[in-house]
């Protein structure tokens, strides 16, 4: 799950996903369902978000039981927007894992 400050506690004993939307600053939804979009775990691991299927304008983290399990201790991410050269942060914060401990 991810809170209203951006960090993500993810299940050592399960796969979860994660939609993902944006909005504007006037509160209409941006389509991101094509957006060049990379989720970095600082120390750890990458993945590309996936279409959401429930969602046409959105994408899907899907995290799997081993992405949690490589949570050891509590890491920095960020979700970056990549557009011809520019980098631009979308959301940042910590991810973590609860259940056993590998």
């Amino acid at each position: 799950m991810i809170d209203a400050s951006g960090n993500i506690t993810l299940n050592r004993a399960a796969d979860e996903y994660i939609p993902l939307s944006w909005v504007d600053d006037q509160g209409v939804e941006i389509d991101i369902s094509g957006a060049d979009l990379r989720f970095i775990v600082d120390k750890g691991f990458s993945l590309v978000p996936d279409r959401d299927p429930n969602k046409a304008k959105g994408r899907l983290l899907h995290f799997t039981e081993l992405h949690a399990q490589s949570l050891t201790k509590p890491r920095q991410y960020v979700l970056l927007l990549t557009q011809g050269s520019d980098n631009t942060v979308l959301l940042s914060g910590t991810i973590d894992a609860t259940g056993f401990k590998p």
